[in-house]
């Protein structure tokens, strides 16, 4: 199976706005093992710094096309923009027909 390629583009330094303690690129670090956690090798996950991957292609265009960060797209395709809404994104999983972990553990019973 082909995983679904989740990239996301965000100042890694800026501070969320539901938080003042964490940096963006910490609290993107840990949604990321939390969905590997719980979706495995269905998933690929990559984080570009806008800081440190200026140079990146994705960064580059998503510059230049003006996009808000953070920015994620699945498989090149721009899903999100100016936040990651984690109820809409269990949802476009759900409806991609991924299953987490726990459900497919529960399935095997």
């Amino acid at each position: 199976m082909t995983p679904f390629e989740i990239i996301i583009i965000a100042d890694g330094e800026a501070k969320a706005s539901c938080t003042q303690d964490l940096d963006l690129k910490t609290q993107i670090r840990y949604l990321a093992q939390g969905l590997l956690l719980a979706y495995g090798e269905q998933l690929a996950v990559e984080f570009l710094d806008l800081q440190r991957d200026q140079d990146h292609p994705l960064v580059r265009q998503a510059l230049a096309a003006g996009r808000k960060f953070p920015l994620l797209l699945i498989n090149g395709e721009v899903k999100f923009e100016g936040g990651i809404p984690l109820l809409a994104l269990k949802t476009l999983f759900d409806r991609a027909g991924l299953v987490p972990w726990t459900a497919r553990e529960e399935e095997r019973r």
